[in-house]
Parts: structure tokens; C-alpha cells; sequence
């Protein structure tokens, strides 16, 4: 991938830089938050999934106007599991590990820290998962963003 071969899309707060891969587009978000933040959307067949969501209030209301005419088919929370006021009907994909990290590890002290250092900015509200993630092949087939009669999928 040629990181410099991209379109760019400016945002209320930040900017999208979206990476055409042929089936399948990278929309890499640069937040613009105190931390520099940067979330990413794969899309394929008009549809996204979101790996990794904002916490910041402003990058949330940027990010979610940006797909606000946008199908959004799920999230993977992985890391943080803070902003849950972004998507909050999207379906929510993180291991069991990830899941308790965000709620009682190590992921639930960072945000509490973002908390009283960033105030009303950051969104420390912990994302509700709605799929738990195991060991082994996930796999959603017929579903236009995960199967495609190419054989592709992500």
C-alpha cells in the first residue's frame, strides 16, 4: 500500500484520508484530539466496519457525521472501549479479555485517568459489547460485508 496515495476528506474536527485498495477502502481518521488519535473504517460493498472507536466528544460528532448516510455493519473494540455514545446501535465485537479490560483492567484505569484529566472532552462512557469474540475462525457468511462471491470477505 502506497501510504501516500490517498483522497482526503476534511472534517468537522480532523480529517479522513480514505486509501482505495480495490474491493475493499481504508478511511484512516486522523481525530485531531489531544492525543492524536486515529480511527479506522474498512468498507466494502457500501458497508463499514469500524476498528477501534473515538473517546473524544468532538472526534465522535466528527466521525459520526462523516457516516451519518453510511451503513455501519459493526465495531471491534479492542483497546480503550471509551466513547460508547458513538454507534451506539451498531453491533459491538471485542474478545472476553478486551471486554473486561475496559471494565475493571487496566483499559477501566485509563479511562477514568482521561476522565479527570480531559473532563466533558472525553467520553469515558465503556462501550456495551454485543458479540463476544473466541478462539478460532469468525466467519458471517451471506453477510455483504463479511463474504462476497469473490471468495473475499474481511
Amino acid at each position: 500500500m502506497n501510504k501516500r496515495n490517498f483522497t482526503t476528506v476534511h472534517l468537522s474536527q480532523g480529517e479522513m484520508h480514505i486509501y482505495d485498495l480495490g474491493g475493499v477502502r481504508l478511511h484512516a481518521c486522523q481525530t485531531g484530539d489531544p492525543l492524536a488519535d486515529e480511527v479506522f473504517l474498512l468498507e466494502k460493498a457500501g458497508q463499514f466496519v469500524v476498528l477501534e472507536p473515538p473517546c473524544f466528544t468532538d472526534s465522535i460528532a466528527a466521525l459520526g457525521e462523516y457516516l451519518e448516510d453510511k451503513t455501519v455493519a459493526g465495531m471491534l473494540v479492542a483497546y480503550h472501549g471509551a466513547g460508547a455514545s458513538f454507534l451506539r446501535e451498531v453491533p459491538k465485537y471485542a474478545t472476553a479479555n478486551a471486554a473486561e479490560y475496559a471494565r475493571s483492567g487496566g483499559g477501566k484505569a485509563l479511562i477514568d485517568q482521561f476522565t479527570t484529566a480531559f473532563g466533558s472532552a472525553f467520553d469515558g462512557s465503556i462501550h456495551s459489547i454485543s458479540h463476544t469474540l473466541t478462539e478460532g475462525e469468525v466467519t458471517n457468511r451471506g453477510h455483504p460485508v463479511c463474504d462476497s462471491s469473490d471468495g473475499g470477505g474481511f
